[in-house]
């Protein structure tokens, strides 16, 4: 599983139509390292409300985050899942 330093662009719903039933949320990352710009990722599987809460305060405090996902539209997926995030300190 790659990891990630990301800047948050936006938490919430996808608004494309080929959205994963609720309650998973959705968050529209950049990696800092250049390798992929606002793409959209997903948390499921019970990690909806701590992702949510870390997507918010990154979004708020303008701080990165380090995202433990799968790679960036894998199998043509439009979205890609995180397994896990973290706010980063600076």
């Amino acid at each position: 599983m790659p990891w990630y330093k990301c800047t948050v662009n936006e938490v919430g719903p996808a608004t494309d139509g080929t959205e994963t039933p609720d309650p998973v949320i959705y968050l529209n990352l950049t990696d800092q390292g250049g390798s992929f710009t606002s793409t959209w990722f997903y948390a499921g599987n019970g990690g909806q409300t701590p992702m949510l809460a870390i997507g918010i305060a990154a979004i708020n405090g303008n701080k990165p985050v380090q995202v433990g996902a799968d790679a960036p539209n894998a199998g043509n997926s439009p979205y890609t899942a995180i397994s896990r995030m973290y706010l980063m300190k600076g």
